[in-house]
């Protein structure tokens, strides 16, 4: 059996079923809604120096991310699906330059069989719909080093161009610790060549200062909004430099928790936790091709070692930066998964050649697998939603089939067919879940559904910020967030929405029920809780729609 012909089919049907969660009509909570409501801020009012959040001056991450939404935003309105849609995109230039990079390096299988591991990895299928800045890193930062390593080994001026714009761009999504990132390889790379001359060649000081030189839009924008009004009160206080939190304390100062910015909670252990799930369902190849890569290290030729140096700098230096920081997200290491995929892809292709043997991989690669399928079929019992478990029985069916047909063919399926299967229907599950529950039970969600068709006016949400953020991305009536009855206005004609329990209390004149409904405010939380909403034992509020009307 070809197993580049089994990679080639499974990579779009991972991608069809990874793309399918872009079609709920709900965005996810916590940082997805404040990414969101910036980057409609920016498309409402053409203001694209300032990140505003309700009503105030932001600083914590670089544009980069909001002008690419605001852009989509502008092109097909504010919804749910623009604002996923240039995530997931860049999710797939990121598999693109996993592929162009692989290839650089290996056979044309190797590259197909990185590219599947790739668009398998389950934190990568679930960051490509959540969309966080690393969503975007990951296409920017893949496709820098693409083009330094073309650069490197032929200066032409376009390999200098689009590799300092990517560069630039992935600096003004998360800030200049990503050069180490994009570097990194390159340098351990030199260092294992002993080619010492090009840490100080003049072509790569050309590129670091290109590279700085196209971050302009960022430093400029940043000056107009912070630098230039010292007046502004933000962190709790005035003259406050935009330019040097971008350049110092969202880096440096969250790297040794000086900042403004602060988490204690870190270990050092803690991004290998994180791996152990992250990297699903690929954990045991990559630590079978970590070990194969080091027993075997000078039994390959020079060019593969150089390769394997490289990704493994790209890998594991920013990966022990991230462990010794105290400044520590799950989702930090997203970032890392591509060149981590390279090295299974060529593990998986290497293995292959060698029929005899891999016989553990074999067994626990099949485990996992099993575990995965089991793990999806459990939990959709648990939740005891029809739909949810129609459509894994469903995707269970259609796997034993194939485990039928192919059953002469077990090995390699126990080793890469099958995880990404199980993946898949453990993400089909989770994804699915997620957008049945939330459609139900989101606040902003079923509030716009409420007030669709009735008249336009002003929405205030009582002491529910992140509702009213939500809401303001849903609904074409302005929406706000008030925290005391004093904010409400004295006159005029508007909706509010307040939880049952503390309407007595705001003692509203002229006012009419129009909506209710016993929904949820924080979609965020533990998983067992996301559980419980989704099975419908987790406690709701009971929330009220009101229509105002001080006119009289």
């Amino acid at each position: 059996m070809n197993i580049t012909y089994q990679a080639k089919w499974l990579i779009p049907l991972t991608l069809l079923i990874n793309a399918a969660a872009m079609l709920s009509p709900v965005i996810n909570g916590g940082d997805s809604i404040i990414y969101a409501a910036l980057s409609q801020h920016i498309a409402l009012t053409n203001d694209w120096a300032n990140l505003v959040l309700d009503g105030q001056d932001w600083l914590d991450k670089p544009h980069m991310p909001f002008w690419i939404t605001a852009v989509f935003f502008k092109i097909g309105g504010i919804s749910a699906f623009t604002y996923i849609l240039p995530g997931f995109l860049f999710h797939l230039i990121g598999g693109y330059f996993t592929y162009r990079i692989a290839r650089l390096f290996y056979e044309r299988e190797t590259a197909w069989l990185s590219l599947l591991v790739y668009v398998s990895v389950y934190h990568l299928m679930d960051s490509s719909i959540e969309v966080k800045a690393e969503t975007y890193l990951t296409g920017f930062i893949m496709g820098a080093c693409y083009y330094w390593l073309r650069y490197d080994a032929q200066t032409k001026i376009k390999y200098l161009l689009l590799g300092a714009l990517l560069s630039a761009c992935a600096v003004m999504t998360k800030g200049v610790f990503t050069l180490i990132t994009i570097s990194s390889g390159l340098v351990c790379m030199w260092l294992y060549r002993r080619q010492w001359s090009k840490l100080w060649n003049w072509k790569w000081l050309l590129a670091l200062v290109l590279s700085l030189l196209f971050t302009a839009p960022e430093l400029l924008a940043l000056y107009l909004q912070f630098d230039m009004h010292p007046e502004k009160l933000v962190f709790g206080q005035t003259q406050v430099s935009g330019i040097r939190f971008f350049l110092w304390d969202s880096q440096f100062g969250r790297f040794f928790n000086t900042g403004p910015i602060k988490n204690t909670n870190g270990h050092p252990l803690y991004f290998v936790l994180v791996f152990l799930w992250a990297f699903l369902p690929w954990v045991a190849v990559f630590v079978a091709a970590m070990y194969s890569g080091v027993r075997k290290f000078f039994a390959r030729s020079v060019e593969e070692r150089s390769s394997f140096v490289f990704l493994c700098g790209a890998f594991f230096v920013t990966f022990l930066l991230f462990s010794a920081t105290s400044f520590q997200l799950d989702h930090y290491t997203v970032i890392l998964f591509p060149f981590a995929a390279i090295l299974c892809g060529k593990y998986l292709h290497d293995w292959w050649g060698q029929k005899r043997s891999g016989r553990a991989i074999f067994f626990v690669q099949l485990a996992i697998s099993i575990l995965l399928v089991v793990l999806a079929l459990a939990l959709s019992a648990y939740v005891a939603d029809a739909v949810v478990l129609a459509v894994v029985l469903a995707m269970l069916v259609a796997v034993l089939e194939y485990a039928f047909a192919m059953r002469r063919q077990i090995r390699v399926s126990a080793v890469m067919v099958y995880p990404v299967f199980g993946i898949v229907m453990l993400y089909t599950f989770l994804v699915l879940t997620n957008a049945l529950t939330f459609t139900s039970s989101s606040v902003a969600h079923n509030a716009d559904a409420q007030l669709a068709g009735k008249p336009r006016a002003p929405i205030y949400v009582y002491q529910m910020d992140i509702v009213a953020r939500e809401l303001g991305l849903y609904n074409r009536s302005p929406s706000y967030a008030v925290e005391d009855a004093a904010q409400l206005p004295a006159s005029g004609r508007y909706y509010l929405l307040v939880r049952e329990t503390q309407l007595a209390q705001l003692h509203l004149a002229h006012a009419e029920q129009v909506g209710q409904g016993e929904w949820v405010v924080r979609k965020t939380g533990t998983f067992p809780r996301f559980l419980r909403l989704a099975k419908g034992t987790e406690p709701l509020e009971d929330i009220r729609i009101m229509q105002v009307d001080n006119t009289h």
